[in-house]
């Protein structure tokens, strides 16, 4: 199997001088969506060893104990036990299966652990999304003055299931399925080695995606997403609030980021809020464009697609963001409670990010690891000017049991600075869970004059 990776790996490579041959397997592949491929292309079949199933469909019924309209989502695997676990003593027999980063904290942290539970394939989609991915499949490619930019001839689908270059993976990324209209109570924690946690902010945020709009045929400007950021706290954030959106054509229109502060009482755009800028609002413990895993414009990186590989990643993950989970017992020294955390055996996407010459950025490579059924970055792999393993970045997804649309939302997220031994979370806990609609929320608040309305107290 290991052999077969990387083959295909070689194929890709090989492919990337020729436009003509990356035409012609696109449309190989897109005679397979459906059949042997699922619909947003991924492989239909389950692994040749049996540890990943075939994907018959996604985790679309909640987990018993979900009541309707609950923010807290129960764990439908509970009851599951580790079937192998991994440690600084066994992790040689296991690298096949693993990334880059976990390998470095193995090495860094010699009590660093993965508890690996079977897999389950839960991405679930709607049939309205899947037939909008088959139809962009064939019409949807990259546009923009530089590569990678931009995507025209896709709406509320996945824009590229038989994707050709790593730009694509990435803009599948930006453009997964997630509901309308989503809100979602984040808190953001600094945790220094010895375990000590400051709370950089707590944050309510409101989504609206245009381009999962199942009343819409398109997305009415190049703005796909807008997202309003209300600070709740500590006391320094209160009234710190911003609205960013997100375009799909950079080279027409970049992205657009509006601020609100208490102090000067006014709205004002805020351009610096790009690339490796430290996030304000995360007291700089990310950069801009760390944010979600990654966002923005990717004009600095050549984005080159690597292959598939399989390897072990948090999936359905639960545990740790129950109400009856303390945040201290996830929140811990070093790195997060890894034994708190469940690991599956997953096919991801490889793209290899590389500092284009002539470019700035605090970082000179990275490595996207992005899960095949949901299109997910399940973990980013950075790296310093000298080439050393700078931070390691982990999702660590969940379905949320939405009655008309459930997802695979990515809302939790932790970036280990290898450098520093400190650690960055961000995320839900508890009753913070995200809440979801197929609807649109009210777009006029995710405007200045919304912003400014919002700030004003």
């Amino acid at each position: 199997m290991k052999r077969k990776v990387w083959l295909l790996a070689a194929l890709f490579t090989a492919l990337q001088g020729s436009g003509n041959a990356f035409a012609a397997s696109d449309a190989d592949s897109a005679k397979s969506l459906g059949t042997t491929l699922t619909e947003f292309g991924a492989e239909k079949a389950g692994s040749a060893d049996g540890s990943i199933p075939a994907y018959t469909g996604g985790l679309t019924e909640a987990a018993p104990g979900y009541k309707a309209g609950s923010t807290v989502y129960p764990d439908p695997f509970a009851n599951e036990k580790p079937i192998l676990t991994i440690d600084s003593k066994n992790v040689a027999e296991h690298e096949a299966n693993l990334s880059a980063g976990q390998i470095a904290m193995f090495k860094k942290y010699p009590d660093y652990r993965m508890e690996i539970y079977p897999t389950h394939r839960t991405a679930p989609y709607p049939a309205w999304v899947l037939k909008n991915t088959l139809a962009n499949a064939t019409k949807a490619h990259l546009v923009g003055t530089i590569e990678g930019d931009g995507v025209t001839g896709a709406y509320g689908g996945v824009p590229f299931p038989a994707p050709k270059s790593g730009y694509e993976v990435m803009w599948n990324f930006y453009l997964h399925w997630m509901s309308a209209g989503r809100v979602v109570r984040n808190e953001s924690y600094l945790v220094e080695p010895d375990g000590g946690r400051t709370l950089l902010g707590t944050f309510t945020g409101t989504y609206g995606n245009r381009y999962y709009d199942p009343d819409a045929t398109s997305v009415p400007d190049l703005y796909y997403l807008k997202q309003l950021e209300i600070g709740n706290a500590p006391s320094s954030q209160v009234g710190y609030n911003l609205i960013l959106s997100y375009s799909l054509n950079y080279s027409q229109a970049d992205i657009l980021n509006w601020l609100y502060t208490p102090g000067q009482r006014r709205v004002r755009t805020a351009p610096e809020f790009t690339y490796d800028t430290p996030a304000a609002n995360f007291d700089g413990a990310l950069t801009y464009d760390e944010v979600g895993m990654f966002s923005g414009r990717m004009d600095r990186f050549d984005f080159k697609l690597i292959g598939k590989k399989e390897i072990y990643v948090p999936y359905n993950v639960y545990k740790p963001f129950m109400p009856t989970t303390p945040e201290e017992s996830f929140l811990t020294g070093k790195y997060p409670n890894s034994s708190m955390v469940r690991f599956e055996k997953h096919r991801v996407w490889v793209v290899e990010a590389t500092l284009k010459s002539g470019q700035r950025h605090i970082m000179s490579r990275r490595t996207f690891y992005v899960d095949e059924d949901s299109w997910i970055v399940n973990e980013v792999d950075e790296y310093d000017h000298a080439g050393q393993l700078y931070r390691i970045g982990v999702d660590y997804p969940s379905v949320i049991y939405d009655p008309i649309a459930p997802y695979l939302t990515d809302a939790r997220y932790s970036f280990v600075d290898l450098t520093k031994g400190s650690y960055f979370f961000g995320g839900e806990f508890g009753t913070g869970y995200e809440k979801s609609g197929p609807k649109l929320p009210d777009m006029s608040r995710l405007t200045p004059a919304g912003l400014l309305s919002a700030g004003m107290r």
